[in-house]
């Protein structure tokens, strides 16, 4: 039974980084990753437990991450970094990062991850913010002032 909980800790514990190959995926979306297993692959920063990480994406986190490993798109890493390393990411700026390229997408197709990538760079919120408001210029341009607006509602923290 020690040996059992002792096991669950571990795995708890267990940290995950982008490899290479998950970084190009979503720069340029080239195994074409849906759904969930795409939001799974976004949220993953080498810093965050797999216990933080089932906050953002569920219970069926360890399994999502297993299939993202199984492909080439992310590693364990070594939990014997130190204890600055631990510090899980917040988990409202994961998800807007996620719910943003999502509904970047539709507009900016594959080159999404690179118009986001000041998003997906953003260390808090206030940087968050300035990205989407870069980004909403982008929108505005072809889209209007108005629409860009509507299409990023709700994204930004209010500070």
């Amino acid at each position: 039974m020690f040996s059992s909980l002792l096991d669950a800790t571990m795995t708890a514990d267990r940290i995950y980084a982008k490899t290479e190959r998950g970084r190009s995926e979503l720069l340029s979306r080239a195994s074409m990753l849906r759904g969930r297993l795409r939001a799974a692959l976004i949220v993953v920063n080498g810093r965050a437990p797999l216990s933080a990480l089932q906050e953002v994406i569920g219970d069926d986190a360890q399994v999502l991450l297993d299939e993202l490993e199984r492909l080439g798109h992310v590693e364990s890493v070594d939990s014997e970094l130190p204890v600055a390393a631990h510090e899980p990411t917040d988990p409202a700026l994961e998800m807007r990062r996620s719910d943003a390229l999502q509904r970047l997408a539709p507009h900016f197709g594959p080159d999404v991850g690179l118009v986001a990538r000041p998003l997906l760079q953003a260390a808090d919120a206030d940087a968050f913010n300035r990205a989407l408001d870069h980004i909403e210029s982008k929108l505005a341009l072809y889209m209007g002032r108005k629409d860009a607006a509507r299409a990023l509602a709700g994204l930004r923290f209010e500070l």
